[in-house]
């Protein structure tokens, strides 16, 4: 069997076996939407560019304050079907507050972590997860799955900042990949920080150019730009 088509089969088998272990409704529904094969053309796959506000950078200790998202489909940013959440909790924001400037006083009536979690699976079904720094999002994004589904977050990863650290290294160059950075590389404009809405866009700005400056107006196969984390 060929090897990227194994990959796929064996993708298959994960959700498979993922949903036959779910007990959570809001999971099981998800886990039932249709996913892209690898081969897909990477152009005719819709994503949804995600990014996390967090009261730091320990999944096992802290938590996720904000959720903003946006979906990119035929190419397009939906500004339409963006979403910006906000996390209630009882834990409080702490100094993390002067980062990202979301108080405790902002969180008095904001969303339940279940309710955020479910509005941002329903957006995610059949669609391949966007992020920048994929592993540091998708460790909030499994504690969190867990910690409510009892299980981890199965969902293909494209990661912009992977992506731009393989073209720098192909350069033989080191440069920041910090999301401003890379998006300065590509002319784009540049955004406020450390908000999740407006990074969820700045992601998926990112991603577009990136694929118009590796491909062009080729097609290629949505495999090529998969992350493993």
């Amino acid at each position: 069997m060929h090897a990227f088509r194994r990959l796929d089969w064996v993708f298959r088998l994960r959700q498979k076996r993922y949903l036959g272990q779910c007990q959570h409704f809001v999971m099981q529904q998800y886990l039932k939407s249709e996913f892209p094969p690898g081969k897909t053309d990477y152009r005719k796959v819709n994503y949804l560019a995600v990014d996390l506000e967090m009261t730091g950078l320990d999944a096992q200790s802290d938590h996720i304050l904000s959720i903003g998202f946006v979906p990119i489909e035929n190419q397009k940013v939906i500004l339409s079907g963006a979403q910006h959440i906000l996390i209630n909790s009882d834990l409080g924001v702490g100094q993390s507050a002067v980062i990202h400037g979301i108080h405790d006083r902002d969180l008095e009536e904001a969303t339940p972590l279940e309710t955020a979690m479910g509005i941002l699976l329903e957006a995610l079904q059949g669609k391949v997860l966007l992020l920048h720094c994929a592993q540091l999002d998708m460790a909030f994004l499994n504690v969190a799955s867990k910690r409510l589904y009892g299980q981890g977050l199965f969902v293909p990863v494209v990661d912009t900042m992977a992506l731009e650290d393989i073209r720098l290294q192909r350069q033989g160059r080191r440069d920041s990949l910090r999301l401003g950075d890379c998006r300065t590389r590509y002319h784009l404009p540049e955004y406020a920080a450390h908000n999740a809405l407006i990074d969820a866009v700045a992601t998926a700005e990112l991603f577009l150019a990136q694929m118009r400056y590796r491909f062009g107006a080729h097609p290629s196969a949505l495999r090529q730009i998969l992350s493993i984390v």
